[in-house]
């Protein structure tokens, strides 16, 4: 019985997760097709051909399952190698620039943002999947520039990623212009000059 109980969990495994990217793939097309302010549960339920309870069980709200959506397919921020500050910095900012050059993820991105404003559990979801990962490898970046000498000893490396990470947010939210990987050049452009400014 307990093997027979075994099998069945190892056979369910895959029905699962194909139950889980259809209810992804559905909220990103009900996304694309009628936008943010029309998007629900239900509907994603209905595109999915899944029953509600399917969504709950894996998703606690709907802005719990846009940031899911959101990070779909985006690695976390892993340790590289060092290959200069620009190098480093510049990676850690197009993992975020390429993907808002999709409109549906730009839509994502600004709406659990505003949504996070007035929701303590959605800024604490906003906060651990997405912002704290990226500024946890920036900030790792800057340590780095500043161990081997290319940013002064006397940087301050969270003031630094709040500059970096403020610019991004600032484009993305109130910019005029969309926010491109010439964004990203031009701020790690602006680091680097910190570090050819430094005392000799």
């Amino acid at each position: 019985a307990a093997m027979q109980k075994k099998a069945n969990a190892r056979a369910g495994r895959p029905r699962d997760e194909n139950v889980h990217r259809a209810i992804l793939e559905a909220a990103r097309d009900l996304l694309r097709v009628e936008g943010y302010a029309s998007f629900s549960i239900e509907g994603v339920a209905s595109r999915a051909g899944v029953a509600k309870q399917s969504i709950y069980r894996r998703w606690s709200s709907k802005g719990a399952l846009l940031i899911d959506l959101y990070m779909d397919g985006l690695e976390r921020p892993a340790p590289m190698p060092a290959r200069g500050l620009a190098n480093d910095l510049l990676a850690v900012l197009l993992q975020t620039t390429k993907r808002v050059q999709d409109p549906t993820y730009e839509n994502i991105l600004k709406s659990v943002v505003v949504e996070a404003q007035n929701d303590p559990d959605m800024r604490k979801l906003v906060l651990q999947r997405i912002v704290q990962p990226r500024r946890d490898a920036a900030k790792a970046v800057i340590n780095r520039a500043i161990e081997s000498g290319d940013l002064p000893r006397s940087t301050d490396p969270e003031m630094i990623v709040d500059f970096v990470f403020g610019a991004i947010w600032f484009n993305l939210l109130l910019g005029d212009a969309n926010l491109t990987s010439k964004h990203a050049h031009r701020i790690v452009k602006m680091i680097e000059l910190l570090g050819a400014r430094r005392a000799p």
